[in-house]
């Protein structure tokens, strides 16, 4: 008996290892179909995917071209500062800059080339000159042409000497005052003329220059030039065939008026007109001129004022005031002062800001030219 139990055991055992054989052939053929299958199925729906996908091509809106602008150059050195002008009034320059605008530096009287800048720390407000306003007889008010174009005879000139001048600037800033010097020089052969009128203060300085032709009746420009610290030469020049002011800064031309004048001659040239008839400008008279400057032509108007008295480095002298009134919101006033005694040479030129800085240039010298 032994025996026998001893030789059915490893009968069983494999029997049994046949049988899971066989299970686990059948299970992993299960599997693999199942694999198969499914994998048929995943591929058929993919397939379908891609074959239902649609494209479009999305067209875009053509960009607008951008024009590319050429910014404004403005200007200013110091604070900027309207156009100064040292001569007649109707249409006035705006100030730009504002400068600008900007703010505005006050431009500087002009003088030679040959001026030198003195700058002095800020120091108290004083006086330029002491004034003294005498009460005399009324006398009715008149209106004059420096062109003589109202029907009556041109009115008389008288052309000043060739001559070197001097003068202080005071220049007022938010409070504070500063010191410079300026420099007027007019040189003619009784045909022709050239004119400049710079000043310097602290580190900026311009330059105005006239030149052209003399005639009984004045000054006749051909050519006026504005010249700043970093800035180009603008200028302004006058055809008389045409009867045009065109402008170098392309702004639009200005029809030329008779007796045009620009921002430096214009000072002469009512010197010229009271030293030839004083008697023809009582207070109360309003002399209009045409004026140019680097951009624009505009009539400039004048008041004969009272005589005042200054005290000027040759002692106390009685001088005649012209004054131009600003028209638009940031022109400048303008005071201009002749004296008798000198020849009605301009001993005193003061502009005024809206906001109150100033810059005042009062006679120091003179040097006749050959």
């Amino acid at each position: 008996m032994a025996n026998v139990d001893t030789n059915i055991k490893p009968l069983q055992t494999k029997h049994w290892l046949a049988l899971l054989t066989t299970l686990f052939v059948i299970v992993l053929i299960a599997h693999l179909a199942i694999i198969t299958s499914a994998r048929g199925r995943f591929d058929t729906q993919k397939s379908e995917q891609v074959n239902t996908f649609t494209t479009r091509m999305i067209e875009l809106p053509t960009p607008t071209p951008v024009t590319e602008k050429t910014p404004e150059v403005v200007t200013p050195l110091k604070p900027a500062k309207p156009k100064t002008k040292v001569t007649a009034a109707p249409k006035e320059v705006p100030n730009p800059t504002p400068a600008p605008a900007t703010q505005a530096t006050p431009a500087l009287l002009p003088i030679s080339v040959e001026s030198v800048a003195t700058a002095l720390p800020p120091v108290q407000p004083q006086p330029a000159a002491e004034v003294v306003l005498p009460a005399p007889e009324p006398t009715p008010a008149t209106s004059v042409t420096a062109s003589g174009d109202t029907g009556l005879p041109p009115p008389a000139f008288v052309t000043p000497v060739s001559a070197k001048h001097v003068y202080k600037v005071m220049v007022s800033q938010k409070g504070n005052i500063y010191q410079g010097k300026a420099e007027a020089l007019l040189q003619q052969d009784g045909g022709k003329y050239a004119l400049s009128l710079s000043a310097s203060q602290l580190l900026y300085s311009i330059t105005w220059k006239s030149t052209g032709l003399l005639s009984p009746q004045g000054f006749m420009p051909e050519r006026f030039s504005d010249k700043r610290t970093l800035k180009s030469e603008v200028a302004a020049h006058f055809d008389r065939p045409a009867g045009k002011i065109i402008f170098s800064a392309n702004t639009p031309q200005a029809e030329m008026e008779a007796g045009a004048q620009d921002r430096v001659s214009i000072i002469w040239q009512l010197a010229g007109l009271l030293a030839a008839e004083p008697a023809r400008y009582p207070p109360g008279t309003t002399i209009s001129v045409q004026t140019a400057d680097d951009r624009e032509a505009q009539t400039w108007v004048f008041t004969v004022n009272e005589p005042e008295t200054l005290n000027l480095a040759n002692g106390s002298q009685i001088a005649l005031r012209l004054t131009r009134n600003p028209r638009r919101e940031f022109d400048r006033k303008i005071e201009l002062w002749f004296a008798p005694a000198m020849g009605y040479l301009l001993v005193r030129f003061r502009q005024t800001q809206t906001g109150g800085d100033y810059d005042d240039m009062v006679w120091q010298s003179t040097q006749e030219q050959p």
